[in-house]
């Protein structure tokens, strides 16, 4: 709920959805949002923007994303993180599309910037993960179950180009020192006319090093979350 526009009050998960709404095959929003008072103020932003939300488990948050689907008949879910404001966006509508056609229980795309990548899963995948899983599958490892059991599921996972592949690249808000590089970049590749490219991140990276040092030192902070490399 931070600020990525500060002139104009635009958060980060704002931005983040105007990615998503750039796709075609995106039918909906829908926050799937843990049920504790701290959090009732999505309620606010979910009605400003016409989202739909939802509230489960604080930590079942595997289950709080399948009770989401289920409410709202959905066969397949497109999941981003709300504490990353870029979207690796180019081309979502084909990646959708070879999900659904391949008949794939998750897509994903490795390799990118921290914070810019997404998963698309089927929701009988999850169904799955979350009766035969333990309590560590059904946490914010989503896709931890798919992945320790990868031969019963149809796994899609597509390479980028490979000067998209720059994982050391910070594009998340985990840290105050992300929070201001984000906000930087959102003003000098001029985010307020639209979603910017991933691409126009990563060389905006590479030509401005004294603004990514404070980040350097963080590194590529994936924790127990980045699973599938």
């Amino acid at each position: 709920m931070q600020y990525i526009d500060m002139e104009n009050k635009v958060t980060i998960l704002e931005y983040l959805v105007s990615y998503l709404k750039a796709a075609n095959m995106i039918d909906r929003i829908i926050l799937a949002v843990p049920d504790n008072v701290e959090n009732y103020v999505f309620k606010e932003v979910a009605k400003k923007n016409n989202w739909e939300i939802t509230f489960g488990d604080e930590n079942d948050m595997l289950g709080r994303i399948l009770d989401t689907a289920t409410q709202h008949g959905t066969d397949v879910i497109v999941q981003g993180s709300t504490e990353s404001p870029f979207l690796y966006g180019e081309g979502l509508d084909d990646v959708i599309r070879q999900h659904i056609e391949g008949g794939y229980d998750y897509t994903q795309i490795p390799n990118l910037p921290e914070g810019s990548g997404y998963s698309i899963f089927k929701t009988d995948a999850l169904r799955i993960s979350h009766e035969r899983g333990e309590d560590k599958h059904r946490s914010e490892l989503v896709s931890s179950f798919i992945f320790e059991h990868q031969d019963q599921f149809e796994i899609l996972q597509i390479e980028p180009k490979e000067n998209l592949k720059r994982a050391e690249v910070r594009i998340t808000v985990d840290y105050p020192e992300d929070l201001i590089f984000c906000r930087q970049v959102f003003q000098y590749l001029k985010g307020s006319q639209g979603p910017i490219s991933i691409k126009d991140i990563i060389d905006f990276w590479d030509n401005n090093p004294d603004l990514r040092k404070p980040l350097e030192t963080i590194g590529i902070d994936w924790g127990h979350g980045r699973i599938w490399e």
